[in-house]
């Protein structure tokens, strides 16, 4: 299928601008009931991490974050690249999509707004778990947890 080389963003920065809320508090409004699209579409969950480690947030400190051995497979990648299936709009989208892509369009615009340092780490094969995380205004990693399936 041919895809447009279209991507949804949101109408204006009003709606994605914290004033006395936390940025866990605004991704968790903006979650609910958000699924991540692949084999098998996902929740998202918010990540909200005490720890304050300088950046960047690599493989080591990841896998030590998530319990994982130094044999678990895990790649970092450009963190737009999270939002790459939600936002490129394809020919056979139908409302739900463009609305899901609305929703993800304001959810990114809210981390780029309030997190620094913005991380796409995944860890798995077939099942991938994949985490969008930042630091807030404290250095405290932030952000967004779901299950990817790629066979």
């Amino acid at each position: 299928m041919e895809s447009k080389k279209n991507s949804i963003e949101p109408e204006s920065s009003k709606e994605t601008s914290i004033v006395q809320k936390s940025v866990v508090e605004v991704l968790k409004d903006s979650v609910v009931d958000l699924l991540y699209p692949s084999e098998s579409d996902e929740k998202l969950k918010v990540i909200d991490w005490q720890a304050d480690h300088p950046g960047p947030f690599n493989t080591i400190l990841f896998r030590k974050y998530i319990g994982l051995t130094p044999s678990d497979r895990v790649e970092s990648l450009p963190w737009e690249k999270f939002f790459d299936v939600v936002l490129n709009k394809q020919d056979w989208w139908t409302d739900y999509e463009t609305e899901r892509a609305e929703k993800f369009a304001k959810i990114k615009t809210i981390m780029q707004e309030n997190l620094t340092e913005l991380e796409y780490l995944r860890a798995g094969r077939v099942e991938i778990e994949a985490y969008l995380i930042g630091k807030d205004f404290e250095g405290k990693w932030k952000g967004l947890k779901t299950l990817i399936i790629e066979s």
